[in-house]
């Protein structure tokens, strides 16, 4: 009779899920396919841990014990009551199994199976080495016009990369350039070519940032970087603090304003030949627009979307019910059953106002752990992924990355890093 030893059950479903989540980050900004497939492997692999007995101490012994536990149930149990009060049943128990729940599985595992600083810098250069092979496919797309991994070409100018639009490859952009800053600064990679290479790929990363031309992503950015640059700087002395602070408003003034002062040749020469002159300028002049263009269709579809808030105000009109429902509330021909282009107002219309609130305290109580983790220990790779997630939410006012499915896996995918990252610094793993 063959005798079957749990821990190493237990330990090679670990290995095997840590694989698996390296390998989805791997591929999430390309393989759609590959971000199911391994996400439904862990989960085969979950069932399979439990089946063999194992207890994560919390709930039952299903899912392990986070500090985001709380904020999460109430955000589940507000997607529940959404399916209860749906228009229709079928899109909302989709979304709400298909969609919500194994979203947050990915969030779960990465919390109870990386759990030392090896598996942590195994997840990590995962990350890094996508990052690396996706900043290839933007050059080729650069000077082919189409990258080589999706076939996509670029769209007024504007880069995507292997993502459907140039706004989701900004939302990626403004997640991974603050993780690879806390990534240096925390010196994971002591090696100094690789450190010279992890800057010379947030420049890289920052140019084409600016060529997606998306001005919600440049928004969360800047807010990200400030964020950053108050918890760096916070300790220098006051003369040190004035300096950084004139430096850096130099260096955004720079960025904004030199372009207008340059001779017509170098230009020509330099900007104009990459498309950056004309575009961010024209771009940085269309945010006070609100008469004509994106952003005057904009503001048509948040109004369409509070016309069913209203109709919808504590339930909402059901999980993953907007695209059906929105199509008896346009106010004008353009766009059909199309999102709002803002994902607290989807969030709001689909789950309700009490959802809504149930959602953004997911992320008070994020930032809440984190902030409270950094005045006591100040690690920077901590501090990058909150500025990254923060970037994040301030573009979803704009856009509807919540709906993307790359784009939330990678979210709730950050957010998981976030927390294990406080938990290894709270600990001899501490990385540092």
């Amino acid at each position: 009779m063959i005798t079957l030893n749990k821990e190493k059950i237990f330990l090679y479903s670990d290995l095997l899920i840590v694989a698996c989540l390296c390998l989805l980050i791997f591929c999430l900004p390309f393989a759609k396919a590959g971000v199911e497939t391994f996400t439904f492997t862990i989960f085969f692999l979950w069932i399979l841990k439990r089946t063999f007995g194992y207890s994560s101490q919390t709930l039952w012994g299903l899912l392990p014990k986070t500090g985001l536990n709380l904020a999460l149930l109430l955000y589940t149990i507000a997607n529940a009551i959404s399916v209860i009060f749906s228009a229709r049943w079928g899109l909302s128990l989709r979304g709400f199994f298909g969609k919500e729940l194994k979203f947050l599985f990915v969030y779960f595992m990465l919390v109870e199976v990386v759990s030392n600083k090896k598996r942590m810098l195994c997840v990590l250069t995962a990350l890094i080495t996508s990052a690396v092979f996706i900043m290839v496919d933007a050059g080729v797309q650069l000077f082919t016009k189409t990258d080589f991994l999706r076939g996509y070409s670029i769209v007024d100018q504007s880069f995507r990369a292997s993502f459907d639009t140039s706004s989701g490859f900004a939302a990626w952009l403004i997640v991974i350039i603050p993780i690879f800053l806390g990534i240096i600064a925390v010196n994971l990679f002591p090696l100094l070519k690789i450190k010279i290479l992890l800057w010379l790929a947030v420049i890289i990363q920052f140019m084409y940032l600016l060529r997606t031309y998306s001005r919600g992503a440049w928004l969360g950015f800047l807010i990200a970087i400030l964020f950053m640059m108050f918890y760096f700087i916070k300790n220098f002395t006051l003369r040190l603090k004035i300096i950084s602070l004139t430096a850096g408003v130099c260096l955004l003034s720079v960025v904004l304003f030199l372009p207008s002062f340059l001779s017509p040749q170098f230009k020509y020469d330099i900007l104009t030949k990459l498309k950056l002159d004309q575009g961010i300028h024209s771009r940085i002049k269309s945010i006070p627009q609100i008469t004509q263009g994106s952003n005057f269709e904009r503001i048509r579809l948040w109004k369409d979307s509070l016309r069913i808030i209203k109709d919808y105000p504590l339930t909402g009109c059901g999980l993953n019910n907007y695209t059906v429902v929105a199509r008896n509330y346009k106010s004008f021909a353009a766009g059909g059953g199309s999102y709002p282009h803002n994902s607290y107002l989807q969030k709001a219309a689909e789950i309700g106002i009490l959802g809504l609130f149930a959602f953004l305290f997911v992320f008070f109580s994020l930032f809440r752990t984190g902030i409270l983790y950094l005045r006591k220990n100040m690690n920077y790779l901590v501090l990058g992924l909150l500025a990254g997630i923060l970037a994040f939410l301030i573009q979803a006012f704009f856009d509807t990355h919540f709906y993307s499915l790359q784009l939330v896996v990678l979210f709730w995918y950050m957010v998981g890093l976030t927390m294990v990252a406080i938990r290894l610094g709270s600990t001899r793993n501490q990385l540092s």
